[in-house]
């Protein structure tokens, strides 16, 4: 028993001993760089004003932004402006005044793409149309919050409003999103629509995009470029023009005046001429006699086998006209000489 006092004794002023250690250093650390100031800053200095309470203390005579002190003390969202241009460095959603591009001095809003196809719509009154849009961040580093609204103009009704997402930052999944907008045209006439893209707490809108819609009572009837091609190629009044140009050529040459009926006579004429001139010559051909022919027989040489020539009696016709004899040549080679 009188062994383990002494040891107690020792523990005990072990366990105090550590204590005090812990608190000296602590005071250390924890230095109070505003002794004279109530304050809770912790994160540029220790115990000083910081109105927003965001950590980062109140600029004063001796501490100023450049060695850390609060950009922005009345918003406890940002405390930081490096190009100095008023707006936060601090991109996190939710905050206020950001810079998008905080080391950039002449910008600071964000910078969204929309693209909707088609670009314009034509439609039938009282009937549906679609755009369909893609909206994509092209910032590295940066996500945001999007609000995308559909404000359509007079004349076009639609259920879609808006819609909030949140794009990730460039060449991360989720850095784009598409969506399609359904209208129906209730009033005749040019109109249409502008998509707005919001983004936080922006006082103006980061892209737009402005998509007219044509409102019709029917679809016009699109005739054929070949129908089109053929009625002007053989249309009277270029006809017409021609033999006009015809008669004025031979008036001012030779001092005729031909009336333009008969300029017409002689293309109906010549027309007809040719139509019927071919037939002729077709004809002409059929009733020629055939081209006779001489058959001469072929004496045989020495050491060909002899050939036997055989005639046919031809045969009248009705007509009792005499046909030239034809003759077949053929071969024939005795049993002996094979």
């Amino acid at each position: 028993m009188n062994k383990s006092i002494p040891v107690f004794v020792c523990i005990i002023f072990l366990f105090f001993s550590t204590l005090t250690i812990e608190n000296a250093s602590s005071q250390s650390t924890t230095q109070d760089d505003c002794p004279g100031i109530e304050g809770n800053s912790t994160n540029d200095r220790f115990g000083c004003l910081d109105s927003d309470g965001d950590g980062w203390s109140d600029e004063d005579e001796n501490w100023t932004i450049n060695n850390g002190a609060d950009a922005f003390k009345n918003d406890k969202t940002q405390w930081k402006d490096t190009d100095k241009d008023g707006y936060g460095d601090n991109s996190t959603i939710g905050a206020n005044n950001i810079d998008y591009w905080p080391e950039d001095r002449l910008r600071h809003n964000p910078v969204l793409l929309i693209a909707c196809e088609p670009a314009s719509n034509t439609i039938i009154i009282s009937e549906k149309s679609s755009f369909f849009c893609k909206v994509t961040n092209p910032m590295n580093d940066i996500s945001v919050n999007i609000r995308i609204e559909w404000i359509p103009l007079e004349g076009i009704s639609s259920e879609w409003v808006s819609r909030e997402v949140t794009l990730q930052a460039n060449g991360e999944q989720g850095h784009l999103t598409m969506f399609s907008v359904h209208n129906t045209g209730e009033t005749l006439g040019l109109s249409g629509g502008e998509i707005k893209i919001w983004v936080q707490n922006q006082q103006s809108p980061s892209a737009i995009a402005k998509l007219p819609i044509y409102v019709i009572k029917q679809h016009p009837i699109v005739e054929n470029d070949l129908t089109q091609d053929v009625s002007k190629a053989f249309s009277f009044s270029r006809m017409h023009e021609g033999v006009e140009q015809v008669t004025d050529k031979i008036e001012q040459s030779s001092g005729i005046l031909l009336p333009t009926w008969s300029i017409y006579v002689f293309l109906v004429v010549m027309f007809s001429l040719s139509l019927k001139k071919p037939a002729r010559i077709f004809t002409a051909k059929l009733n020629k006699d055939p081209i006779k022919k001489d058959v001469v027989e072929k004496e045989p040489e020495y050491g060909e086998p002899p050939q036997y020539i055989v005639k046919k009696e031809p045969q009248q016709n009705n007509l009792n006209e005499n046909v030239n004899e034809k003759t077949d040549v053929f071969d024939y080679v005795p049993k002996r000489l094979r």
